[in-house]
């Protein structure tokens, strides 16, 4: 299959969620530079976060554990909410509908659209922030391309995106970086097989390694998605997330949800337990600490939010039908 209906197939099986942004005389700080001084990274205590004790949030668009804070980060389609001491925190400005969020141990690196209202141009292309949002650096493609699926290794930094449509840098296709954008290589997908693809993501150190979930299994490549093999066996996987040695993926099996660690050198697999879900609803996200690989945490398609830190022992509900507790 040529890797242009491939890229269109793999975009086609997202859950693509927009937002429009007009632009008015909000200000906001952008970065084109590529240089980035570190400040207040800290969510407790830090003037640009506030606690939130109750609310909902609509449309989430990816987790992960940024900047080694043991805090859990999810972007939403009106910005950045903060798990952390058993709080909730949001952002008091820079609500950006953050597409393709990625977390890294120094950051996030994001695409999608400004708040409304925001002086930036929309779409935002390819951005990282090393200060929880406050700030963005232009990685490129401001206001040409919006990345909905893409992925960044959590201490290699390689970014990898599927680019829908052409633009002034890159065509169609599977495109990898490991300089933070200053340079780009598309990728064939050899041996992906003709489905539609659920979730991208990179190895938190391996800058070579990737993988990609379809519903005959996970496929793993070791050459920035020139070529992938088969990982899992054949089995409807809905997302997954690499650990260093092991992939945590969850599935459908028989109609129901299952949470399964792979890994990576032997292949032997455990099961482990998944909190009770609401009929026909699946887990959409995975992040397991990458300090602590025993803390997971999952979200559902429907707004469920569980953490366990036990490895899957017990669950405790952080948030239900998008509503925290």
């Amino acid at each position: 299959m040529k890797k242009m209906t491939k890229a269109i197939m793999i975009t086609s099986a997202i859950l693509l969620l927009s937002a429009c942004s007009s632009s008015n005389e909000k200000e906001q700080t952008f970065i084109n530079s590529r240089e980035q001084a570190k400040s207040n990274v800290s969510v407790t205590n830090n003037p640009f976060f506030k606690e939130k004790k109750e609310g909902k949030f609509e449309h989430l668009h990816g987790i992960g554990y940024a900047d080694n804070q043991n805090a859990i980060y999810f972007a939403t389609h009106e910005g950045l909410l903060v798990y952390q001491n058993n709080k909730w925190y949001e952002t008091t400005s820079n609500k950006q509908d953050y597409m393709g969020f990625s977390a890294t141990d120094d950051g996030f690196y994001a695409s999608g659209h400004p708040e409304e209202g925001s002086s930036l141009g929309n779409p935002l292309g390819l951005v990282k922030s090393l200060d929880n949002g406050q700030t963005l650096m232009n990685l490129g493609f401001y206001k040409e391309s919006d990345f909905h699926y893409m992925t960044v290794g959590y201490k290699s930094h390689t970014i990898y995106v599927v680019n829908q449509e052409a633009n002034k840098t890159i065509g169609q296709g599977l495109f990898y970086s490991k300089d933070d954008g200053k340079t780009w290589s598309q990728r064939q997908l050899n041996g992906l097989p003709q489905t539609a693809a659920g979730t991208i993501a990179a190895h938190p150190t391996d800058e070579n390694m990737v993988g990609i979930s379809t519903p005959e299994g996970i496929f793993v490549s070791k050459d920035n998605g020139n070529t992938f093999e088969r990982f899992t066996q054949k089995i409807n996987t809905t997302t997954f997330v690499f650990q260093e040695k092991s992939i945590l993926f969850a599935a459908i099996e028989n109609n129901k949800p299952v949470l399964i660690k792979q890994s990576l050198d032997s292949k032997q697999e455990e099961v482990l337990s998944v909190p009770k879900l609401d009929e026909k609803d699946h887990i959409m996200y995975i992040a397991s600490n990458p300090t602590d690989e025993k803390e997971i945490v999952i979200a559902t398609m429907n707004g469920d939010i569980f953490m366990t830190k036990n490895n899957g022992e017990s669950w405790t509900r952080l948030a239900s039908k998008g509503k925290i507790f």
